[in-house]
């Protein structure tokens, strides 16, 4: 009896599901009959793909479709892979998560602050945005570099006592991409490309050193795009997003372009534990703690942070995601591992419907 009602639940809920998507389907495409938007999405569950569909235009202005072989400037969705990697090398060894940021960067000017502090947000690095990228040189492109002589040149205070806050900040994984070219003697790129990307055989992934789509060599980048007056332009022509050229050469916290085929198989890696041990993985999303209490976000009380993941409490369990958005781009990734559901939605043009639609999407497969 206890075997066939068991049966009997996991067929009601197989139905259920399988409704349950073809009603998502139904939400995705009448809203991109009502408001287009560009963008492919791949929803799969127990590594079967549900949905995988492309809308729109990888370019807009010359009318080229979007298929699955486009790739995209994944942006933040960037910074997971540059955790991987510094988890990669203290599987190795090679380096300590509560070692001290300047044993690997010795110029690095916060004595105080460690690679773990780096990988979960508690560093209290300045804010990059509003208090370094104005003073920029803008008829230079800056990176990793520029930024790290910014801070020894200017001696800028932290934010908070490193370890005790979670406050977001991009400039700490362009020093841990630093730290893994300076431990493993590679470029960025190749370290990559050579520890994951490639034993994966992840074959449209790309771990570019700059970000700037006009230095980008890749025939399948989809371009972002901007609407606007009743068309669709490209972004990095527009005006206000002119910090495209001088913040060009940044690594680490957003410069990944891939495809969302290449994020499921990544997806599935994790899932199986393919390149590191699953006790390993198992840290990346765990949340960090101050005195026994996780450490939420100033913003949002109930999202903390891994090491390349948010983390949030679900009525379905845990939901691990990131967003990423650069110049006419706008992308998530989620991850359900209680109901092993993943849902990938990367868009390249900016519309008022996107965030909406992803949201409703994600509250339908929770």
């Amino acid at each position: 009896m206890k075997w066939k009602l068991i049966f009997q639940l996991l067929f009601l809920y197989n139905v259920f599901f399988a409704q349950n998507i073809d009603s998502i389907r139904y939400v995705i495409d009448s809203t991109y009959s009502a408001s287009p938007f560009f963008g492919n999405i791949l929803i799969t569950k127990n590594k079967k793909v549900l949905i995988e569909k492309s809308y729109g235009y990888a370019d807009a202005v010359n009318k080229f479709l979007l298929s699955s072989s486009n790739s995209f400037q994944v942006a933040s969705i960037s910074k997971q892979f540059t955790a991987y990697g510094i988890m990669i090398l203290k599987s190795r060894n090679l380096l300590n998560y509560d070692s001290l940021v300047c044993s690997y960067i010795p110029t690095f000017p916060y004595r105080n602050i460690t690679i773990r502090h780096l990988l979960t947000h508690t560093s209290g690095l300045p804010n990059f945005w509003d208090e370094i990228r104005p003073n920029l040189d803008t008829n230079k492109s800056n990176g990793n570099k520029e930024v790290l002589e910014y801070l020894i040149q200017h001696k800028m205070p932290l934010q908070f006592e490193p370890g005790t806050q979670f406050q977001y900040a991009d400039i700490g994984y362009d020093f841990l991409a630093t730290i893994i070219e300076n431990v493993s003697g590679m470029s960025y790129r190749d370290f990559m490309d050579q520890n994951i990307f490639k034993p994966l055989k992840m074959n449209s992934t790309y771990a570019y050193m700059v970000t700037d789509i006009r230095r980008i060599q890749n025939k399948n980048l989809a371009i972002g795009h901007v609407f606007d007056a009743g068309e669709f332009n490209y972004a990095h022509l527009q005006n206000k997003y002119n910090f495209v050229f001088y913040l060009g050469d940044f690594y680490g916290d957003g410069s990944v372009v891939t495809t969302v085929r290449d994020l499921a198989i990544w997806d599935n890696a994790l899932k199986e534990c393919k390149l590191l041990p699953c006790e390993i993985q198992q840290e990346s999303i765990t949340e960090p703690k101050f005195n026994g209490q996780i450490l939420y976000a100033r913003t949002n009380p109930n999202i903390s942070y891994g090491f390349g993941w948010f983390i949030k409490d679900t009525p379905s369990g845990k939901l691990l995601y990131h967003t990423g958005g650069h110049p006419g781009n706008s992308h998530i990734m989620c991850r359900l591992p209680d109901k092993d559901i993943t849902f990938i939605f990367l868009s390249n043009a900016e519309t008022a419907n996107i965030k909406a639609l992803r949201n409703r999407i994600l509250q339908m497969l929770e």
